[in-house]
């Protein structure tokens, strides 16, 4: 069931533990108020010939992990629509980053507010995709219908049949992700386990910690489905575009009513970088050089163990030659 435009709400959420942008706005301030405080901006934004992006995204990938996110977040920078928030932005960020995710999980029985936090939480950004944001999609879409996102918000969805999906996403994203929900709790990270509570076992619609594959490959795949098939129920489809990475500048430019770049389309091939690129966590030369020289310890400190064990043996079979040559 949609959210009605009128329906107000008040947080009470501190605006400590929120962010700036929480700050900003107000602890308490109705959801209608902060449309009407997002709108004054966007107008007066307008007029000074200044990007939305610290209103709210001008464009909202919903698709999961694994299916263009990376391309459609340098897209967007490239289309000069401000920062991207992506997953790799709360890898960089830090704890604090999930507050507001984790304030708008928490609010139950209170739909409005929770899409009031969601949006709060992509302040500052001309676009965003990935997770958390697509674990969040019944309330950025939502906040839409509150009048809360900018007034030309392009929602994109993408066109990636589950198959083809979960082969990529069993080798990257649901591998790590396995890793740590099928170990002991006590020894995983605080960002994995914010993973695991606001990202999976919202996009799986269940809540267990655990997840085995490929025993439950075909859960999986049907929850991307669902997913996809819900969104395109929900979604306003003036406002919603099927696209894949494959697809270029041209269906995003047209929908955006943007022209199409000179630049070729920064297409990422995910898979077949590392996971660090994948989310621009690549190591320095220092940290490279470290690594390279602990496989060559590793390699070579058997062969030197080696070779000292047969010395210190050669050094014992003449050291007792000589003595049997002097008592002869």
């Amino acid at each position: 069931q949609a959210v009605g435009r009128p329906a107000p709400t008040h947080v009470g959420a501190s605006s400590g533990s929120l962010g700036p942008a929480w700050a900003a706005m107000g602890a308490s301030m109705p959801a209608a108020a902060a449309a009407a405080v997002l709108a004054a901006t966007w107008v007066g934004e307008a007029a000074g010939g200044a990007s939305s992006s610290s209103a709210a995204p001008r464009l909202i990938g919903l698709g999961w992990p694994r299916t263009g996110t990376g391309s459609l977040c340098d897209a967007a920078e490239a289309l000069k629509l401000g920062p991207c928030y992506h997953l790799r932005t709360l890898l960089h960020a830090g704890d604090e980053a999930w507050a507001p995710w984790e304030a708008a999980a928490a609010s139950q029985g209170n739909r409005s507010r929770r899409a009031e936090l969601a949006v709060l939480a992509l302040q500052g950004h001309g676009s965003a995709a990935d997770v958390p944001v697509a674990a969040f999609w019944e309330e950025l879409l939502d906040a839409e219908a509150l009048g809360m996102l900018h007034p030309n918000v392009l929602f994109v969805l993408p066109r990636r049949p589950a198959d083809e999906w979960y082969a990529s996403a069993e080798a990257t994203v649901l591998a790590g992700w396995r890793q740590h929900a099928n170990g002991d709790a006590t020894a995983r990270s605080s960002h994995a386990n914010r993973m695991g509570r606001l990202v999976w076992e919202r996009l799986l619609k269940h809540n267990r910690s655990r997840l085995w594959l490929p025993k439950e490959r075909h859960e999986v795949m049907a929850a991307y489905e669902r997913h996809n098939r819900e969104v395109l129920e929900r979604a306003p489809p003036e406002r919603l575009l099927r696209w894949g990475p494959e697809d270029g500048w041209a269906p995003l430019c047209d929908a955006l009513g943007m022209p199409v770049p000179d630049e070729p389309f920064p297409w990422r091939n995910g898979r077949l970088s590392s996971f660090r690129e994948e989310f621009g966590l690549q190591e320095g030369h220092l940290g490279l050089a470290l690594r390279c020289a602990a496989l060559v310890l590793n390699l070579a400190l058997p062969a030197v163990c080696f070779w000292a064990c047969c010395c210190r043996a050669s050094t014992g079979d003449d050291a007792a030659e000589d003595r049997e040559t002097k008592s002869d």
